[in-house]
């Protein structure tokens, strides 16, 4: 990918790098700007130096620790060191190495604070008792700056560095992390053995995939400071991620004008539920219609229907077989039900006979409608045709769970959970599909190796329906005529709002409590963009 087309690829969401990425960036941004590293780590830290002081509110001379390390990190550090003891807080100097190892960039600014007289500079890795001589030191801070490691560490934790951050994590002070909470991962969020708890992380330039893909990482609110040159990863970085951001995803929502109505609105289609499995059915319905689309049809087994004309007010039932399972005219069916839709989904508590599993198959390659292909239809599909997709005449979006996308790519959950980003990615490139790997931080993978990470970590959403309603809001997003990766976005976006939405409102959130916050949480993020008639 071209630098200048990284915008565009991430359709306005914020950019997420790589350690590497992130190195290339800096080494592009100098390169093409003429600005000197020096110059991006004096504007970085400063602009660490302004979100302390923004954190420590009206407190007029605010104590302030700030734990350094040997490399650009440290120099960070050192930066806002400087900035603070000259807006006027207490600031003490704490090296976790000795001064002759502190060298480049870092060292330049190490030598502009030393010169600056008034801040204490201690080389605490000689203290002889660190881990009672760290605690003491940080005691009374109102604040504590870590800038021990950044974004190159690889390694455990040990010694004087692990005594620091033990320290700094028991300070009663507010914690705030130098681009990367030091002993996280910055690739993939693990912690390597101890690691900083930050209250606060004022990344450089852009976030960092670790704590971007990691839900339980410890960086608190992730606050992106600018290096006062346009940041992007060079072309020969790899595939970009991105962070989707609520007004972007408020942009692309579908409007209504005065003169919309139900057609103009887009019929889907949803074949799902069976026997016993109704309920499935009905959470992507209600949440479709929720989502906006203008009518939704629910094709079912005729035992299916039955049950459902028995549950069902604003929706319309259908069904593609007279027994319980799909039989040998099922797909045409189901494709002369297809041909006045705008969108269709396939999987809620659908059977899982082989004839069903013929159906899904034929379907999924040969259809030219906009499909959702979810549950029961996934493992249908199986690890053997999935690839059969790749021909498929128009787009699809998978949206497995861990153990889908394990049965999809012929390997286990716990690879999956392992490598959440690659599965993403290699399951699109294998497909051409639009994939939807659901979790704690929910991606969407294009085919080109793009992926957004969606922000939403909700606990609320771990309940059965939950994607059956995800399923549902995506349909209905295409069924208005959005763009599948935008369609994504947004349904996968609203669904996570959506479970904070309900459990703000209930002490225990069931699927079915979803649809109705998926439209609260809609009309709220279109009264929060600029008019923008569909």
């Amino acid at each position: 990918m071209n630098p200048a087309d990284a915008p565009a690829a991430g359709r306005g969401h914020a950019l997420v790098l790589s350690a590497a990425q992130m190195r290339a960036a800096d080494q592009a941004a100098s390169a093409q700007f003429g600005v000197p590293s020096l110059l991006l780590m004096e504007n970085g830290g400063r602009g660490l130096a302004e979100l302390v002081l923004r954190e420590c509110g009206s407190r007029a001379r605010p104590r302030v620790r700030v734990v350094c390390g040997a490399g650009a990190n440290g120099g960070d550090g050192l930066v806002a060191a400087r900035h603070l003891a000259l807006a006027g807080a207490d600031v003490r100097v704490l090296l976790v190495t000795a001064r002759a190892k502190i060298t480049g960039d870092a060292a330049i600014n190490l030598a502009a604070l030393t010169a600056l007289g008034p801040v204490a500079i201690e080389d605490a890795a000689t203290w002889d008792d660190p881990t009672g001589a760290w605690r003491a030191s940080l005691a009374d801070a109102d604040a504590v700056i870590d800038a021990v490691f950044g974004i190159g560490l690889r390694a455990d934790v040990m010694g004087v560095p692990a005594a620091a951050i033990g320290a700094m994590n028991a300070s009663p002070g507010l914690k705030v992390a130098a681009d990367l909470p030091s002993g996280l991962d910055a690739d993939s969020g693990r912690i390597h053995a101890v690691a900083f708890r930050a209250d606060v992380t004022a990344t450089m330039g852009a976030r960092k995939l670790g704590p971007a893909l990691e839900a339980d990482a410890p960086a608190g609110r992730v606050e992106v400071i600018g290096l006062g040159v346009p940041l992007r990863a060079p072309g020969d970085g790899g595939p970009l991620a991105f962070w989707l951001e609520e007004s972007v995803v408020a942009a692309a929502l579908p409007r209504r004008t005065a003169t919309s109505h139900k057609g103009s609105a887009g019929h889907a289609l949803i074949v799902a539920g069976s026997t016993g499995k109704t309920g499935a059915a009905v959470l992507a319905g209600r949440a479709a219609l929720r989502a906006g689309a203008g009518l939704v049809t629910l094709a079912s087994t005729a035992a299916g229907q039955v049950s459902l004309d028995a549950k069902l007010v604003e929706l319309m039932s259908a069904h593609y077989a007279p027994g319980d399972d799909a039989d040998a005219g099922s797909a045409s069916v189901i494709a002369g039900l297809a041909a006045r839709m705008k969108a269709m989904a396939i999987g809620p508590g659908i059977p899982t006979g082989p004839t069903m599993a013929a159906v899904v198959r034929e379907l999924g390659a040969t259809l030219p409608l906009p499909m959702v292909i979810d549950a029961d239809a996934l493992n249908l599909l199986g690890a053997e045709h999935c690839a059969a997709l790749v021909a498929a005449p128009a787009p699809r979006v998978l949206t497995p769970h861990p153990g889908e996308a394990a049965r999809l790519l012929g390997t286990s959950t716990a690879a999956v959970q392992e490598a959440r980003l690659s599965s993403a990615r290699t399951l699109a490139a294998l497909t051409k599909a639009i994939v939807v790997l659901k979790g704690a931080r929910t991606l969407i993978a294009q085919p080109d190796g793009t992926v957004f990470i969606n922000p939403t970590a909700n606990g609320a959403l771990a309940t059965a329906g939950s994607g059956d309603v995800l399923t549902g809001v995506i349909t209905a997003l295409l069924a208005q005529g959005l763009d599948p990766v935008d369609a994504a976005i947004a349904g996968v976006f609203v669904h996570g709002a959506a479970g904070a939405e309900a459990a703000a409102h209930t002490g225990g959130v069931i699927a079915g409590d979803l649809p109705e916050a998926v439209a609260t949480v809609m009309a709220r993020l279109r009264a929060t963009a600029p008019d923008r008639p569909r």
